[in-house]
């Protein structure tokens, strides 16, 4: 993805990205072609001449390219994973955000980060109890969610 996209179009200008956000991205995956990653976290930022920003993204490890992808900030290919609000979520989003939630209420969860940025070594830090427990809030109400749809 380079910058030979389409100009902007009103609403496809994102709220900014910073180190440390957790998005859903498309890329392409040695095994399975285009894929869709979620609860990615952005490593890096810089500025892009028509969008905005350059992402650096943390990828699985079947991503055909690095271990982390350069994308622009267009919502054709990168999204926060909290960008709408519960009740507006799919149902694939609710889901991989619930994990999300649950993983960081888990005692001993961490949080990566990048001090050296995407060119250095990645460092979890450990997250707070009031931190943890602002995520087991927010599973309960992905969870709550999911079971008013009937998913769940």
């Amino acid at each position: 993805m380079t910058d030979d996209l389409t100009e902007p179009t009103e609403g496809s200008i994102m709220k900014p990205f910073k180190t440390g956000d957790r998005v859903s991205v498309l890329y392409l995956s040695r095994t399975r072609g285009t894929c869709l990653a979620m609860n990615r976290h952005v490593v890096q930022t810089s500025d892009h001449p028509v969008y905005g920003q350059k992402v650096w993204v943390e990828m699985p490890s079947d991503s055909s390219r690095m271990s982390i992808h350069i994308t622009p900030a267009h919502p054709d290919f990168i999204n926060h994973m909290d960008a709408d609000p519960i009740s507006a979520q799919t149902s694939n989003t609710l889901i991989a955000n619930l994990d999300w939630h649950l993983a960081m209420a888990a005692p001993q969860s961490t949080r990566p980060t990048w001090p050296a940025g995407w060119c250095g070594t990645r460092a979890d830090e450990p997250l707070t109890e009031a931190e943890r427990a602002a995520h087991a809030s927010q599973a309960a109400m992905h969870l709550q969610e999911l079971r008013l749809r009937g998913v769940l």
